[in-house]
């Protein structure tokens, strides 16, 4: 099949989650022998980066990979999020999916296309909901930079990002424009209830990230150097100004791999604490190593997560999870039996104190995650994937 990821980052040009997820994909098809087109924009990388330097992740040497720039800059993303409308990018994405596809899969399309790109070349029409863009404005559904959104406030919420107002979003732009997909795909079934109850309902199927390449047979970790791990974009709504007064007051070591737009606000916070280490933005290959060696990942996000890929990392590497109760943290810990979940900061006190004491509970729960993982596969997800893409021909067909 000839097929076509579109999405705003891609690596190198990405900030981590779900630009890998997108590399892992398109890795994943091209060594099942398919055709892989990816689009992305580089312009809204450069604009919205702030600190956060480009990070390599391997790509399929077959890939063909359609990095989209404007000699207008940052004028491109700025105008599509504006006006809801690809503008200057519209007739490059156009002519690359004239080629002929037959499979078009969006991953985001916020300042590469906007819903106004939607109705763009033919074939099987697939959008994955990495995050809340749809019926968020800000894409996550965190109010105002402080907290998870319950009431909706969105024209001001906006200005409290310093964005542009999407006066688009008040018309029917999104609710006509996502007729053009023939099916969306959540990753959770958290991320499935919050679009069905949206104010406009959007119906997806579920189907979980997953792991690249083959599992390696676990050589079991019988050891571990003892320290606690946090790994990811080092935002706010994060959350890991929650626990470091945590660790501040224990003394357990923290190493944090990450860069982003709070991270002098976090080391403000950490500072006087050898205890806790920042390492930066760690490339993607050397990540597993880091993982390995930690007695547990902390994942203490404060906002509505939409899957946690990072749990799945770090229980292929057959160190255990603890998370917050936030968004889709904890059904997959559930599902993968892989970790705990905390309900606050006591509770979690207590977990890193049994974890800190006992590397073998932490190791077993760990083993425990790893033995679920076949589920999460990139084999079981491509067979999901084509069963997805089959149905929507079926469904093609009937009408």
């Amino acid at each position: 099949m000839r097929i076509c990821l579109i999405k705003t980052f891609f690596p190198p040009l990405h900030f981590g989650g779900d630009g890998i997820f997108v590399a892992n994909l398109a890795n994943s098809l091209a060594r099942a022998g398919h055709q892989v087109h990816v689009i992305h924009c580089a312009d809204s990388f450069w604009l919205t980066r702030g600190k956060v330097e480009p990070s390599p992740v391997y790509i399929h040497s077959s890939i063909v990979v359609h990095t989209l720039s404007s000699s207008l800059g940052a004028l491109s993303p700025l105008l599509t999020q504006v006006t809801g409308e690809p503008w200057l990018k519209r007739t490059k994405i156009a002519k690359i999916l004239a080629s002929g596809f037959d499979v078009i899969h969006w991953h985001n399309l916020s300042l590469i296309g906007g819903p106004g790109a939607l109705d763009l070349g033919s074939g099987v029409k697939l959008c994955t909901l990495h995050d809340y863009w749809f019926i968020c404005p800000t894409h996550i559904l965190f109010k105002d930079r402080e907290t998870a959104c319950v009431t909706r406030d969105c024209f001001q919420c906006q200005l409290n990002y310093r964005r542009p107002p999407q006066l688009w979003r008040y018309r029917d732009s999104i609710k006509r424009s996502v007729q053009h997909i023939d099916q969306f795909i959540a990753p959770s079934h958290f991320v499935q209830e919050q679009f069905c109850k949206a104010p406009f309902s959007i119906r997806s199927t579920l189907l979980p990230h997953f792991l690249p390449g083959p599992l390696l047979p676990a050589s079991d970790k019988t050891t571990d150097s003892g320290y606690f791990l946090f790994c990811g974009r080092l935002e706010k709504a994060k959350g890991l100004q929650t626990i470091l007064p945590v660790f501040r007051k224990t003394q357990h070591k923290l190493l944090i791999a990450g860069a982003g737009s709070y991270e002098s606000k976090l080391r403000a916070l950490a500072a006087g604490s050898p205890n806790i280490q920042f390492l930066g933005r760690v490339p993607y290959d050397q990540l597993a190593g880091i993982y390995r060696s930690a007695r547990a990942t902390v994942v203490p996000s404060v906002c509505y997560e939409t899957f946690g890929l990072i749990i799945l990392e770090s229980l292929r590497e057959l160190t255990p999870v603890i998370t917050s109760n936030f968004g889709a943290l904890p059904e997959v810990v559930q599902e993968t039996g892989g970790g705990v979940v905390y309900q606050n900061l006591e509770e979690f006190e207590l977990l890193l104190d049994k974890f800190a004491q006992s590397g073998e509970d932490a190791r077993a729960i760990g083993r425990i995650g790893y033995s679920k993982l076949a589920r999460y596969s990139d084999e079981e997800h491509l067979r999901q994937y084509f069963l997805l893409i089959d149905s929507v021909k079926t469904r093609s067909k009937q009408r």
